[in-house]
Order: structure tokens, then sequence, then C-alpha cells
């Protein structure tokens, strides 16, 4: 049974751990100059968009414990750490909190992750 958007955009709004995964399934989903880069270089439907791509990209980093040069090199943390509403303060609008900007970027990238989610259920 192949998953639909709408399952997926209702896993998202009521799990985190799920909005968590998204931004790692998304980040991997970036072609290797776009991780480096932390931007969009290519209009390939695949991965952050280009208002996201910075938000997101620094969200997955700091999920895997990987530094600016995707380097693994620290404890992994969730979005919920104390910590992460004041590195991630500039990504979020009007008080939001990290995990709230986390969920609005997987929800509007939510087809990639029915793609995904699919694909891995295929194989």
């Amino acid at each position: 049974m192949d998953f639909t958007r709408e399952q997926i955009d209702e896993l998202l709004r009521d799990n985190d751990k799920a909005v968590e995964r998204a931004m790692i399934v998304l980040f991997e989903r970036q072609t290797e100059d776009e991780k480096q880069a932390a931007g969009t270089r290519h209009d390939n439907n695949r991965g952050f968009n280009c208002t996201d791509a910075r938000a997101g990209t620094r969200f997955a980093r700091w999920l895997q414990g990987m530094d600016d040069n995707n380097r693994r090199r620290f404890p992994v943390k969730s979005l919920r750490h104390p910590k992460a509403s004041r590195v991630f303060s500039r990504h979020c609008k009007n008080g939001e909190s990290v995990l709230d900007r986390a969920r609005r970027i997987a929800l509007r990238h939510s087809r990639q992750l029915v793609e995904e989610a699919n694909n891995k259920q295929a194989s």
C-alpha cells in the first residue's frame, strides 16, 4: 500500500520525530554542492527549495551532529534541544519554535517525502 500526501502531512503535523526525519531525508536529496553551500543551485525538484535551503540544511546538520563541512563531529541532537532555539532563532518567524519552522519546511516538501516513503516501502 502506497502512502498518500494526506497521510504524510498528517504524520508531520502530529509527530515531532517524523519532522526531524523529514529534515534529514530532504537534506539527503540535495546534490553534494547544495549540501556544501547550504543552498539551492539546481532546479531539480529535489531537496529544499531556495527559501528553505539554509534553515533546512542547518537543521539536518544539527540533527546528525555535522559541522559546516558535513562531517559528523558532534553528538546528535533534537530540534527540541534547549540550545536549538538560541542557535536557530534567526530562521524562525514571529516567535515560532525551531520545530514549528522545521514542520513548515517538511509540509511544504511533503510530495518528496511521499516519494521517498513509497520508494523505501517498495525496496
